[in-house]
């Protein structure tokens, strides 16, 4: 059987390393959005017209499963949306596999400075506050995970590290940052903690535990007295902050199966959806996408963050 390996991952992860080592392992034809733009509009760096470069992207790996060849897509691929209606629209019998690159955001933003074709940092940071880690309700096979930091880095360059993934220690130093909002009196670092000690009351298995404490990691990041149009604010907002919390979850993971990690990271990007489920078709449309027993936990979870003042 044919295979589709789409690659996801921030600018500046190593993915395309990554892509190019997997076409040539799996006999694959290797499709690039940056080769692709180059090829269409004489610059990689080129953004607009991105509707006609992947519809024609699309259309190309397509073409090439159909004819029996196994396939490499190599773009940023981070909204679960759009890897999900590719999927469903795909409509073929090919082995479907996600692999996720991952590595620090200040390395991506390291390794992009220092190549000819730069992603503007902005950019960057907009991916990076909106990615989703991708999960098996898109459709996949199999999902992995390919960490590049600095442990797994070979390019020789050097990359700073990954802040030795001291989890106590982070979770100290955030202990230290006042929430600034009205929704909260504790520091970001209490409100983590206390968020575990509810879900432990709640006799949750250990992977909501641990999701628990890692919910609003990423709060420290996405701090800032603004709203979404750059308004200056009395009170922090936090925009983002579940995705950013997310993706800094899977370095603090990383010894645990794929499997376990995937579930985790899952419940911290969806951990504001229950906010918003003020009907009974979003219920509905959330109970569908996720299952009963997934959809269940996200409740409690949620109950143990609002109880975490």
């Amino acid at each position: 059987m044919n295979k589709l390996v789409m690659m996801a991952g921030l600018p500046g992860s190593g993915k395309s390393t990554v892509a190019k080592k997997l076409a040539a392992a799996e006999n694959a034809v290797l499709h690039s959005s940056d080769d692709l733009r180059e090829e269409m509009f004489g610059d990689a760096n080129k953004q607009e017209m991105s509707d006609l470069l992947f519809k024609e992207l699309n259309k190309r790996i397509i073409g090439d499963l159909m004819k029996g060849n196994s396939v490499v897509y190599d773009a940023t691929n981070l909204s679960y949306k759009k890897r999900k209606e590719f999927l469903d629209k795909l409509n073929l019998d090919c082995f479907k596999e996600c692999v996720l690159v991952a590595a620090p955001y200040e390395t991506c933003l390291t390794r992009n400075g220092r190549r000819n074709r730069k992603v503007p940092e902005d950019v960057i940071e907009k991916m990076y506050r909106s990615l989703f880690i991708p999960q098996y309700y898109e459709g996949w096979d199999r999902i992995n995970i390919v960490y590049r930091d600095a442990r797994d880095n070979n390019d020789g360059k050097g990359i700073e590290n990954d802040k030795g993934n001291d989890l106590h220690k982070f979770i100290e130093e955030l202990k230290a940052i006042p929430q600034d909002n009205r929704h909260h009196t504790l520091t970001i670092g209490e409100h983590c903690k206390r968020c575990m000690e509810n879900i432990k009351e709640q006799n949750a298995d250990d992977s909501l535990v641990t999701a628990a404490l890692l919910h609003d990691i990423g709060k420290k990041f996405t701090k800032a007295f603004k709203d979404l149009k750059g308004n200056p604010t009395e009170e922090a907002h936090y925009y983002g902050h579940q995705h950013v919390s997310a993706y800094m979850s899977l370095f603090y993971l990383r010894h645990l199966p794929v499997e376990k990690i995937l579930e985790i990271t899952n419940y911290i990007q969806w951990h504001m959806r229950p906010f918003d489920l003020h009907s009974s078709k979003s219920r509905l449309k959330a109970l569908n996408l996720f299952g009963k027993n997934f959809y269940d936990n996200l409740l409690k979870l949620h109950e143990a963050d609002t109880k975490a003042k």
